[in-house]
């Protein structure tokens, strides 16, 4: 009897463990397009992350531009109940110049009151329940976004030169943070002319947008359908997971050119007149995939983009997309090939390890601009890495230090202004990896970046996470060094407030 009832339990068990493997099976198989299969089943380990299925019609030629419909699942993976959600609203921002509203908000099917928050750029949504730690609920939200159309210049977001360009066009919900400008979230806002703007965990996407069936469209995701154009518009769904973000750029001109790197395919988008350039970009892009793959680790997606876009000569990355501004595709080549290494590094650090980009800048920026030295030394040899450390780093950062400009990097955006801000976060701080590798030698230092990037895989990390993993690999004490080049000069004391009488 009892040999009985042990089979019971046993099938009981069986049973119940395939339906459970069955039913994350089945929340994975959207994603699963967008990785490569060794990348895939990281995903078993992600299914607590937010789930976003959003729609989108994009017509260019209608204000507003889009209007959309999305659904977030989202669990509760704090110690204590929630009694409200944030949704980060970026398009609000001074300077992306975007105009973004909600039509309407529900929370598990029920309509919710919500209000807007931090200039615009947050949504506060009241839960009429708490959310109990573990607990789960599913937010649907409809939006329009509105973008300036321009001629010229630096767009992110907007159109210009024929192209329509959407980062963070859509509710993303924001982190949750202990020392956030409103308790438990990080609302804060970045200075209105400098510095990354979006910081966010990462989610698994779905992503369906219709648009004009003459747009060629490049995504954060993987493309797996694309329906037959009816009515002048095509429907293109992107898998996408895990992303730090989502974002789109579309163009009727846009022209492509492919290549094989580190297993994945490697894409070049580029408009007419930019042909050998474009095909140059292609083979930078491929190259540095190659190379960080090699240096850092795998990288996760089968597909990585290289787009031209109207950032001047700037770059901006986002999941398995760098874009390029279209000057470098033209007037300023001989800058192309060091902004193409520097925007593919970010796929290690800023995506597959996140970090706050307002108060941490110089965490994935600085070692994104030092892990160009290991592109050019494959490439070209140590002699010419070597070169780059001091035209790139070495020369500017002198130069600001007798100027007076020298700041600590490690301190939020708002410490920094225009004529300090580019050379203390992307040169100071490359000189600090650069310190690193140089007292640690290659094998050591590596071996850090490996154990970084393993232990904060899919996460968000801060200043201390890294030193610490650094001082622990290495077995050193690594404080003066750091101290030297990220806390020195040291930032002012606060003046005290007045006393009243």
């Amino acid at each position: 009897m009892r040999r009985h009832r042990l089979l019971i339990l046993l099938l009981a068990l069986s049973i119940f463990s395939g339906c459970s493997r069955s039913k994350e099976d089945a929340i994975m198989a959207p994603y699963l397009p967008a990785l490569l299969p060794e990348a895939q089943p990281q995903l078993g380990e992600l299914l607590h992350l937010p789930r976003y299925d959003i729609s989108v019609r994009i017509d260019p030629s209608q204000v507003p531009q889009l209007s959309g419909r999305e659904q977030v699942w989202l669990q509760n993976r704090e110690e204590e109940e929630l009694n409200e959600l944030y949704f980060r609203l970026y398009p609000n921002l001074t300077r992306l110049g975007g105009g973004m509203s909600i039509g309407g908000v529900a929370v598990d099917g029920q309509n919710a009151p919500f209000t807007y928050e931090e200039e615009h750029t947050a949504l506060h949504i009241a839960l009429a329940e708490p959310l109990a730690p573990g607990s789960a609920v599913s937010v649907d939200l409809t939006f329009d976004l509105q973008v300036d159309q321009r001629e010229e210049g630096w767009v992110l977001l907007g159109q210009s030169q024929s192209i329509l360009s959407l980062p963070l066009f859509y509710p993303l919900l924001a982190v949750r943070d202990a020392s956030g400008t409103v308790p438990g979230w990080n609302l804060d806002l970045a200075p209105s002319y400098f510095g990354d703007v979006a910081f966010a965990e990462v989610g698994l996407y779905q992503v369906s947008a219709t648009v004009p069936a003459d747009m060629v469209v490049v995504g954060t995701g993987t493309v797996v359908s694309t329906t037959l154009p009816q009515d002048g518009f095509k429907d293109i769904h992107f898998a996408g997971g895990p992303r730090r973000e989502f974002m789109l750029i579309l163009s009727p001109e846009f022209q492509s050119a492919s290549l094989d790197g580190c297993g994945s395919t490697v894409t070049s988008y580029f408009l007419p007149p930019d042909g050998v350039t474009g095909q140059a970009a292609l083979q930078y892009a491929a190259a540095a995939l190659r190379i960080y793959c090699q240096h850092f680790g795998p990288y996760p997606y089968r597909d990585m983009a290289v787009v031209s876009a109207p950032l001047r000569y700037f770059g901006m990355e986002y999941p398995g997309v760098n874009l390029i501004g279209i000057d470098l595709y033209r007037a300023q080549r001989s800058d192309l090939e060091f902004l193409v290494a520097h925007e593919v590094a970010h796929q290690w650090w800023y995506n597959v390890v996140g970090n706050d980009p307002v108060n941490f800048a110089w965490l994935d920026e600085g070692l994104a601009e030092y892990s160009t030295y290991a592109y050019y030394a494959d490439r070209y040899g140590s002699q010419v890495a070597d070169g780059r450390v001091e035209l790139r780093w070495v020369i500017p950062y002198d130069y600001a230090v007798g100027k007076g400009y020298d700041v600590a990097v490690g301190q939020p955006l708002s410490g920094f202004d225009a004529s300090s801000y580019e050379t203390m976060v992307y040169a100071k701080a490359a000189l600090f990896f650069h310190a690193l590798r140089t007292d640690l030698e290659d094998e050591l230092y590596e071996k850090v970046l490996a154990e970084y990037l393993d232990r904060y895989r899919w996460g968000v990390a801060v200043p201390a996470d890294f030193l610490a993993v650094a001082e622990e690999v290495s077995g050193r004490d690594l404080g003066d060094l750091y101290t030297q080049w990220i806390l020195t000069p040291p930032l002012p004391e606060p003046e005290p407030e007045p006393v009243k009488k």
